[in-house]
């Protein structure tokens, strides 16, 4: 499925035809002028946003571009067991300390407190009251002892392993199980088949210390790392904070380029077909891969928009049939998406009984044959276009009621 084949009708195309006049498309996509980004000498960007909803409270993040992807054979599941470690112990607070101290702020572990480790990267989430400056100076410290010097103590990885093979034995429900088993096929030809993040439980249960500090130190550095503040916060008091709790962080080994992994293309279909007793439904999916696309200039944002559009309408349609006397499926959908850091993807999705999956297919299909031969109709499209003007306008008058 290329661009070419899905004839959207042109009036879409023309979206932005009389602004074109005026205004340059090659011209790079704006930044929000309230975001103030930064980059310290050692590499580390930094992010902040004042925004006062909810009042006295502010979002800290650390995002590590590193995830599984970048594990070696003896590290299958090292970067989500030292998501885990974080919480177990650093240079400030020692074993439980880093829990306890939050909870006794308010910050509940798990529904305030958590992280998380995919195939590119890792993300810390803390939420911290701002009633006391000096809550925000402590916040700012677990970050940057997450970012270089969690502790990793022996007997605090041994207890944790029991910890994360359980989390892989029950496998964090049904759809995760079959998502770990058909995603070998979905990436078949690239390291992504090879590197779920949750592991192999033979390398946790005969983890090794040296592999598990080897992938710390050589990923979690600097320049592979960003730091996030938005929220009840004074932009200038911030970046100075976070200046003072970064600035001296090193990395720990020489830097190696980090790599992107691609994945490949196929002429043949695959067919992935998986069940789990516990599954609530039955779910078809059709992905068709496609070239990444990168947006920096407006006329990206453009073509965005254009996708966006598309996206709607045709789930629009599908909405109709799902409320047909007799319907094809109970849930379907259908978008233009990111499916790797090197991969896009336009994918369709539908939910059915187990004996009305082949109908649900035949439909997606169908209607998607409909659009590629017909496009849109003018109805259609104009609903669309006041639907997303209005939702604009919406947006721009609750602009100052957003949640951090």
């Amino acid at each position: 499925m290329n661009r070419k084949s899905l004839q959207i009708l042109l009036l879409i195309l023309c979206l932005a035809v009389s602004a074109a006049a005026q205004v340059n498309l090659n011209a790079p996509i704006p930044v929000d002028p309230n975001v103030r980004i930064g980059k310290l000498d050692n590499g580390l960007t930094y992010y902040i946003r004042k925004n006062s909803k909810p009042e006295n409270k502010v979002e800290l993040r650390l995002a590590v571009n590193a995830g599984s992807i970048l594990e070696r054979e003896d590290q299958q599941g090292m970067a989500h067991f030292l998501e885990h470690m974080a919480f177990n112990g650093t240079k400030n607070f020692k074993k439980n300390e880093l829990v306890s101290y939050l909870q006794s702020i308010g910050v509940k572990f798990g529904a305030d407190l958590n992280a998380y480790t995919s195939f590119d990267e890792t993300v810390y989430i803390l939420p911290i009251p701002t009633e006391k400056k000096e809550l925000i100076d402590k916040g700012l410290l677990i970050l940057s002892d997450w970012a270089s010097a969690i502790e990793l103590d022996p007997a605090e990885i041994q207890k944790e392993k029991g910890v994360v093979l359980e989390e892989l034995r029950l496998g964090r429900g049904a759809n995760q199980r079959m998502r770990d088993r058909y995603f070998p096929l979905l990436f078949k030809g690239s390291r992504y088949a090879e590197r779920l993040p949750i592991g192999k439980k033979e390398v946790i249960e005969n983890l090794d210390r040296k592999a598990l500090v080897d992938f710390y130190e050589d990923w979690y550095r600097p320049d592979l790392m960003a730091v996030v503040a938005v929220g009840d916060l004074d932009v200038d008091e911030m970046e100075k904070k976070i200046k003072a709790a970064f600035s001296g962080i090193k990395s720990k080994r020489k830097n190696v380029e980090r790599p992107d992994f691609p994945v490949p293309d196929h002429k043949e279909t695959l067919i992935a077909v998986e069940t789990d007793k516990e599954a609530q439904l039955t779910l078809a999916q059709l992905l068709f891969k496609k070239p990444e696309e990168k947006y920096k200039t407006l006329a990206d944002l453009r073509k965005e928009i254009v996708k966006s559009f598309f996206n709607t309408m045709f789930n629009a349609r599908l909405n109709e049939l799902r409320q047909s006397p007799n319907p094809p499926f109970v849930f379907g959908a259908g978008s233009f998406s990111s499916l790797t850091r090197t991969k896009d993807a336009y994918s369709m999705f539908g939910a059915s009984d187990p004996q009305g999956i082949k109908t649900t297919i035949k439909t997606l299909l169908e209607e998607n044959k409909r659009v590629k031969e017909y496009g849109f109709t003018q109805g259609e499209f104009e609903r669309q276009k006041q639907n997303y003007l209005t939702n604009l306008e919406n947006s721009y008058k609750e602009r100052d009621k957003n949640e951090s």
